[in-house]
C-alpha cells in the first residue's frame, strides 16, 4: 500500500512539473501531504488552489483542508515535520514563482549583439522541450541535487530548473540584480580604443579592453559580456566555500573551449609564471582572434599553448566543421555546409604527447561534447585528481550524466554549482577532490 502511495505521489509531482497549475494534481498532492503529516507543504498546495481555481466546490474543499493544516501546525509545534525531499522543494519553488509575470527579464545587450529587437520581450526558453528533458532525466537530476555539498548550490539548482520549466516570464535568476547591471555598465570605461575586430559570429565587432584598472594586467578583443563573466564574475571560480575552487599559482590548466582566448588569458594570469595553460580551440577564425589577443599580452602568452584539435573520448577521429566563429557546427560526416576538417584528441593522449607532468584544473565548455571529453580524460583524472569546472547547460542530460560519471570514478570528489548569466546559459558544475 505504501508503495502505491509513493508511486502516486511521484506521478503527481511529475504532472505538476508539466503543468504547475493542474489543480486536480495540486489537490491530490496536498491531501497526501496532509495525511502524511507534511502540513507546511500541504498549505502551499491548498493556498495555490484558492488563488487560481474557479471551481467553488474545489475551493471550499481546499479552504477546509488549509484550515485543518494550519490548525495542526499551530497546535502540534512539538511534532517533527518530515524533511522535504528534492521534488517537494522543486514543486514549492515552481509554486512560489508561478504567479509572477516579469517584463523584459532578458539581457538586452546580448539581444543587441545578436541583432534581435529586445522590445518584443521574448520568452527565451522552450519550456515544453525543457520539461520533457527534465522529466526524462529526472532521477539523475535528483542524484545531482543530493551530490551537491552546500546549500547555495542546491538552492541554485532549484532556481535554474524552475527557470527552464517556467521561463524568464516567471523566474529571475540570482545574477539579475542592480549591482550586476551597474558592473556591466562600468565595463564600457575599460574599452581601450576605437579599434575593433569583426567576427564570423553574427558579425560582432569586438572592442579592445584594457583590464589594468580592474586588477588584470592584460588587454584583449572580446565582447563585454565575456569580460563580465570571465573576469568580473569569475565564471570558473567557485568562491562560496573556503578555500575557493579555482586555478592557483603554478597550476597546469586544461582550458577546453578557448574561443577568443579570454579564458586562456584569465587562467594564465591566475597560475603565474610557474604555471601553464593548454587551451583547446580548433576553429580557424577563433584561433585567429585568440592569436591576436595572446600577442597583445607577451608575458601571459609564454604560459599558454594552443592545442588546435577538438576534444573527444578518442584521438584521431575525423571531424568536419563549418567555421562560423563561436557558432560553428561540427559533424562526423562531410556535408555541403562543412568547409573544414580536424582530427580529435583525448586529454589522456594530449598528456602523453606533450609530456605534461601534472594537471591541476580542467575547465570544459565545448558545446555539449563535455561528456565525451571527460571519457577521454579518465586516466588523467585518476592520476592527477584535478579540480574540475564543467559546463552542463548545453543539454539537460548533462545535469545528470556529468556528476554521475565523475562520482562513479570513486575519487572522493565534492560537487558545487555555479551559474553566470540571467538566462539558461553558463551553468557550471565544480568538482574538487577531498
Amino acid at each position: 500500500m505504501q508503495d502505491e502511495v509513493t508511486s502516486k505521489e511521484r506521478n503527481l509531482k511529475e504532472s505538476l512539473i508539466k503543468d504547475i497549475h493542474d489543480v486536480d494534481s495540486l489537490l491530490q498532492l496536498g491531501e497526501i501531504y496532509y495525511s502524511s503529516g507534511r502540513q507546511q507543504l500541504a498549505k502551499i498546495c491548498f493556498s495555490k488552489i484558492l488563488g487560481i481555481s474557479n471551481d467553488s466546490s474545489l475551493k471550499e474543499k481546499s479552504r477546509i483542508l488549509l484550515f485543518k493544516s494550519e490548525l495542526d501546525i499551530q497546535t502540534n509545534q512539538n511534532k517533527d515535520q518530515p524533511v522535504p525531499e528534492f521534488l517537494d522543494l522543486l514543486i514549492k519553488e515552481l509554486l512560489d514563482h508561478s504567479g509572477n509575470d516579469y517584463y523584459y527579464n532578458i539581457d538586452m545587450e546580448y539581444f543587441e549583439l545578436m541583432s534581435v529587437p529586445a522590445f518584443n520581450d521574448y520568452i527565451v526558453v522552450n519550456t515544453e522541450n525543457e520539461k520533457r528533458e527534465i522529466l526524462k532525466h529526472l532521477q539523475g537530476i535528483i542524484e545531482l541535487f543530493y551530490h551537491l555539498e552546500d546549500q547555495p548550490s542546491r538552492d541554485l539548482l532549484l532556481k535554474v530548473l524552475s527557470f527552464r520549466i517556467l521561463s524568464n516570464k516567471k523566474v529571475k535568476l540570482p545574477l539579475n540584480t542592480n549591482e550586476y547591471w551597474a558592473q556591466r555598465q562600468t565595463l564600457k570605461k575599460l574599452i581601450h580604443s576605437n579599434e575593433t575586430i569583426k567576427t564570423k559570429y553574427h558579425g560582432w565587432n569586438l572592442p579592445l579592453f584594457d583590464l589594468r584598472t580592474v586588477s588584470y594586467d592584460l588587454q584583449l578583443f572580446t565582447p563585454s559580456i565575456g569580460i563580465s563573466a570571465t573576469f568580473m564574475d569569475r565564471q570558473y571560480e567557485y568562491n562560496k566555500i573556503v578555500p575557493a575552487i579555482k586555478a592557483r599559482e603554478a597550476d597546469v590548466v586544461i582550458d577546453a573551449g578557448g574561443c577568443f582566448g579570454d579564458t586562456a588569458l584569465y587562467f594564465a594570469n591566475e597560475v603565474g609564471e610557474n604555471g601553464h595553460v593548454y587551451t583547446i580551440e580548433f576553429i580557424p577564425s577563433n584561433i585567429e582572434i585568440m592569436t591576436k589577443n595572446l600577442d597583445l599580452n607577451e608575458n601571459l602568452k609564454q604560459r599558454i599553448t594552443i592545442v588546435g584539435c577538438p576534444l573527444w573520448n578518442v584521438s584521431n577521429e575525423r571531424l568536419y566543421y563549418m567555421d562560423q566563429g563561436a557558432a560553428s557546427s561540427v559533424t562526423f560526416s562531410k556535408t555541403d555546409e562543412t568547409n573544414g576538417v580536424a582530427s580529435t584528441i583525448s586529454i589522456d593522449d594530449l598528456v602523453k604527447q606533450r609530456n605534461i607532468p601534472k594537471i591541476d584544473f580542467i575547465k570544459m565548455d565545448i558545446e555539449g561534447a563535455e561528456m565525451n571529453a571527460l571519457k577521454g580524460a579518465i586516466q588523467s583524472i585518476k592520476t592527477f585528481r584535478p579540480k574540475l569546472a564543467i559546463a552542463i547547460y548545453h543539454q539537460i542530460e548533462d545535469f545528470a550524466n556529468v556528476v554521475d560519471f565523475i562520482a562513479e570514478l570513486n575519487l572522493g570528489y565534492k560537487f558545487h554549482l555555479g551559474h553566470y548569466t540571467i538566462s539558461a546559459q553558463e551553468t557550471i558544475l565544480f568538482a574538487v577532490p577531498k
